[in-house]
C-alpha cells in the first residue's frame, strides 16, 4: 500500500498539471470559395441608324440596354467584331474616314437621343484592333454625368443605356443595309 501512495500522488500531480496547462480556446482554419461570375445581357437590338448620307454622321434611333446579370461588379469593354468586308474601320481620333471607311463611336448615357455632338472622337471610338475599356471619367462616357449611367463599376443587376454614332464614308460601293457587330465584354 505504501508503494501505491507515491504512484497515486504522482498521477494526481500530473493530472493537476495537465489540467492547469489545458487551452481554453482553439482555432479551426477553413477555405471557402464564393462562386461569382461576370455576365452581361445586351437587349434592344438590332439598332437602326436609318439612312446616313456620305460624310455625315447618324446616331442609333435607340440605345441598346446593357445589364449586368452576373454577381460581380462589371466594367465593359467594346470592340467591333464584324463589319462589311469592303469597309475598313477608321480608328483615328482626328480627320474624317476615307473612301470605304467608317468610324463608330459609343456612349453610355441616360440622355435619350443624345445627338451627334456629345460623342467625342478622342474618347468614344469603338475599335476593331483592340477592346477599349469604359471608364467613369471620359471613355464611352459624358464626364458631367454621374457614375450610375456609365459603363464602369456596374453593380450586379445594374442597367445602362448604350448609344452609337456612325460616321459614314464619303464613297462606297455597297448598297442597302450593312451590318456592324460590336461585342460588349464584362471585365
Amino acid at each position: 500500500m505504501k508503494k501505491l501512495i507515491p504512484i497515486v500522488a504522482f498521477l494526481a500531480i500530473v493530472g493537476f498539471i495537465s489540467q492547469a496547462e489545458a487551452d481554453l480556446s482553439g482555432t479551426c482554419g477553413m477555405s471557402v470559395t464564393v462562386v461569382t461570375e461576370r455576365s452581361v445581357l445586351v437587349t434592344d437590338e438590332p439598332l437602326i441608324f436609318g439612312n446616313v448620307n456620305p460624310t455625315e454622321s447618324g446616331v442609333s434611333t435607340e440605345g441598346c440596354t446593357v445589364t449586368n446579370n452576373g454577381s460581380k461588379w462589371n466594367a465593359y469593354e467594346l470592340q467591333i467584331t464584324a463589319k462589311p468586308a469592303l469597309w475598313s474601320v477608321y480608328e483615328e481620333t482626328t480627320g474624317d474616314p476615307g473612301n470605304e471607311q467608317f468610324r463608330l463611336l459609343a456612349l453610355f448615357t441616360s440622355t435619350t437621343d443624345p445627338g451627334t455632338t456629345v460623342f467625342v472622337e478622342a474618347d468614344d471610338i469603338v475599335k476593331l484592333s483592340v477592346e477599349t475599356l469604359a471608364t467613369t471619367e471620359t471613355v464611352y462616357a459624358i464626364t458631367a454625368e454621374g457614375p450610375s449611367v456609365k459603363g464602369a463599376y456596374c453593380s450586379a443587376s445594374a442597367v445602362r443605356k448604350l448609344w452609337f454614332r456612325f460616321d459614314a464614308p464619303p464613297t462606297t460601293e455597297l448598297e442597302g443595309p450593312q451590318w456592324i457587330t460590336v461585342t460588349i465584354t464584362a471585365t
